[in-house]
């Protein structure tokens, strides 16, 4: 049932775009230089501990932590649409797994080649690391979801 809903050329062409504007943003992240990235995470992080401060939270929260969290978060949703990209084709919930993460790494490695043309930025293996934890993860749910619903026996 799943299967057939997302093969449909409708639902295909909005996952397709989805993940070609994904892969735009986080390219795009990338291009910031280095104080720009760290003026917009710093306004980001101030929203953020100004909401928890109003549940008396505080400063839980640092812009290390909170850049590497959009890091994860970045490639858990890229990891999510290419898997549904593979699945538009018909693949089967491993082999969908297993295309996507490829294509996951390479992102990855990527995005932090590209932080060489930016100024005040230097590419780190950890966040590659990081990214592809982010897409790991999100194939993996997607794999095992697909894998336990007996209702969907077309994705094993």
């Amino acid at each position: 049932m799943m299967n057939a809903f997302i093969r449909q050329p409708a639902v295909r062409v909005i996952l397709f775009t989805l993940t070609a504007f994904m892969l735009f943003f986080i390219f795009f992240m990338s291009s910031f230089d280095g104080d720009e990235s760290s003026e917009l995470s710093s306004s980001l992080l101030a929203v953020i501990l100004h909401f928890f401060s109003k549940f008396g939270a505080g400063e839980v929260l640092t812009e290390h932590m909170l850049r590497k969290f959009a890091h994860f978060s970045e490639y858990f949703v890229l990891g999510s649409l290419i898997f549904g990209d593979w699945a538009g084709f018909g693949l089967k919930a491993k082999r969908c797994f297993a295309f996507s993460l490829p294509f996951g790494f390479l992102t990855g490695c990527l995005d932090e080649l590209s932080q060489f043309l930016s100024e005040g930025r230097t590419p780190m293996i950890k966040d590659v690391f990081i990214d592809f934890s982010g897409f790991f993860i999100a194939c993996l749910i997607l794999v095992i979801f697909c894998c336990k619903h007996k209702k969907a026996p077309d994705l094993l």
